[in-house]
C-alpha cells in the first residue's frame, strides 16, 4: 500500500479506513489503496482530494478557453463582414418598415427563419424578388440576431458577393492582399452562419443575358461544397429560372438545398423616396 500521507505533517490523525482508487496504464487496471486522514472528524482521502483540486483547475481553465473562442466567433461578424451598404449595419426585425400585407408576411417569415436556426435547424434561406424592398435588411436582422443571442458563441457573416469576387479579382494582381480565393472559401465554408447578399449582381442584375464567368462559378461552387450541412441565407433579385441560366442548374440546386423562400412579388422601392415640396 502507497504510503501518499508521509507527505503530511506527522501530526496529523491517520485514520483506519483506506481508499481504493482503479488506475489504468496501456490498458490495464491496478488497484491503489491509500490509507485515509481525519479532518474535523471527517475521513479524508488525499488522492481523492487532490483529484477533485486538479478536475475543479483544468474545469476552470477549460471555461476561460471556451469563452475565448465564442468571443472570436462572436467577432468575425465585424471584422470578416464585406458590407457595402453601412445602413445594413443597423438593420433590424424592429426598424424593418412594413407598408403592405406581403412585406408583413415577409417580416413574420423572416423572424421564423431566425427562430429555426436557433433550434439548431439546417436549411437555406432564399429571400428573392423585386429590387428595393429590403431583402438584405431582413438577412441581416436574421443574421444580427444569431450572432447576438447567448452565449454568443457562433460564427456569423455577411458577404456582398460581387464585392467579394471584385477583391478576389484584385488580389491577382496584389501579392500583398489577404483577400485571395482562398481567404474566402476558407472563410465562407467556415462560418456557421453565412449571409450571401445580392446573388447575381456580379454579372449585370435582372435582364441580363450574360453567364457566369468561370472564376464565378469556380468560387461559388466551392462555397456551396463546403457549406452543404450548414446553413446560408441567400438574397437575389432573380429568379430560379435565370438563375440557373446564369449559373446552371447543378450549382443553383446546391445554393438551395432544403430551401425555405421568402418572395417579394408586390412591395415597394424603399429605396426610391419621393420628395414633396
Amino acid at each position: 500500500m502507497e504510503n501518499i500521507t508521509s507527505r503530511f505533517d506527522d501530526k496529523l490523525e491517520m485514520s483506519n479506513e483506506i481508499c481504493r482508487h482503479a488506475v489504468y496504464s496501456n490498458g490495464v487496471e491496478t488497484v491503489k489503496e491509500v490509507r485515509m486522514i481525519l479532518i474535523d472528524g471527517e475521513h479524508v482521502c488525499p488522492l481523492c482530494r487532490r483529484e477533485e483540486a486538479n478536475k475543479r483547475f483544468e474545469d476552470e481553465v477549460q471555461k476561460e478557453v471556451d469563452e475565448l473562442k465564442a468571443k472570436r466567433k462572436y467577432r468575425i461578424f465585424e471584422s470578416q463582414s464585406v458590407i457595402t451598404d453601412i445602413d445594413l449595419l443597423n438593420a433590424s426585425f424592429g426598424n424593418y418598415e412594413t407598408t403592405g400585407s406581403e412585406e408583413s408576411a415577409n417580416k413574420e417569415r423572416a423572424t421564423k427563419a431566425y427562430q429555426e436556426y436557433r433550434k439548431g435547424e439546417v436549411f437555406n434561406t432564399w429571400l428573392t424578388g423585386l429590387p428595393g424592398t429590403g431583402k438584405s435588411h431582413l438577412a441581416m436582422s436574421i443574421l444580427r440576431n444569431l450572432n447576438e443571442v447567448e452565449p454568443q458563441d457562433k460564427s456569423c457573416v455577411f458577404v456582398s458577393v460581387d464585392t467579394m469576387l471584385m477583391r478576389i479579382r484584385e488580389s491577382f494582381d496584389n501579392k500583398d492582399s489577404k483577400y485571395t480565393e482562398s481567404y474566402f472559401v476558407d472563410l465562407l465554408t467556415s462560418v456557421d452562419y453565412l449571409v450571401l447578399d445580392d446573388l447575381g449582381a456580379e454579372t449585370g442584375g435582372t435582364g441580363t443575358d450574360k453567364r457566369a464567368t468561370d472564376f464565378t462559378l469556380r468560387v461559388l461552387y466551392a462555397i456551396a461544397n463546403g457549406r452543404r450541412n450548414k446553413s446560408t441565407i441567400i438574397t437575389t433579385n432573380l429568379g430560379k429560372k435565370e438563375l440557373i441560366k446564369m449559373y446552371d442548374p447543378k450549382l443553383i440546386s446546391r445554393l438551395m438545398g432544403t430551401v425555405y423562400q421568402i418572395k417579394f412579388e408586390q412591395a415597394s422601392d424603399k429605396r426610391v423616396k419621393v420628395l414633396k415640396f
